[in-house]
């Protein structure tokens, strides 16, 4: 037995799982979401830090002295 995987946009996967499970052949027809890539904690972390941004509870260095 051989896994075919193909990738559908999310308004086609009702036609693409129908058109498979009518396939002579075909015995498991199973839809797999694509996990979201988002990564959850990174993205909590940046909106906490632009919270502390605009209340000015951070510290700020100008280009110039970067360097120094």
């Amino acid at each position: 037995m051989s896994t075919i995987t193909i990738e559908v946009d999310d308004q086609h996967i009702t036609f693409v799982k129908t058109l498979l499970e009518h396939l002579k052949g075909v015995k498991n027809v199973t839809v797999q979401e694509k996990n979201n890539e988002y990564n959850f904690e990174l993205v909590k972390s940046v909106h906490e830090g632009r919270e502390e941004y605009y209340r000015g509870d951070c510290t700020t260095i100008s280009p110039e002295d970067l360097w120094k």
